[in-house]
């Protein structure tokens, strides 16, 4: 057993998004990522894998394949294998979503 605080994953970086791992095994993986304002995930897929994320703090916008949407704190969001997803900050405040990704069994 394991226990960390979100807290201290809430790093930030004026230059680039950020990815936090907070755990890692062989099918799943836990991090934060952390958007300043305008900061950009780019549209992009999880071949066998699904991903869950959960806005710890701030908002922003959501896409996934041709579909956008608001997102807002503690708002949780679902991504199949085959979709395309996108994250934008277009708040004036800090983005950070709680992710995790799970591997489909081969």
């Amino acid at each position: 057993m394991s226990a960390k605080n979100i807290n201290d994953f809430l790093i930030y970086d004026s230059a680039r998004l950020t990815k936090q791992v907070i755990y890692k095994e062989e099918k799943s993986q836990a991090f934060v990522l952390n958007l300043i304002p305008g900061q950009k995930l780019p549209p992009h897929n999880h071949p066998n894998a699904h991903v869950y994320l959960l806005v710890i703090e701030g908002g922003g916008m959501c896409g996934i394949d041709d579909q956008l949407f608001n997102i807002h704190e503690r708002d949780a969001i679902h991504c199949g294998d085959k979709q395309m997803l996108a994250i934008e900050n277009t708040s004036d405040k800090n983005l950070s979503l709680y992710v995790i990704l799970t591997r489909e069994a081969k």
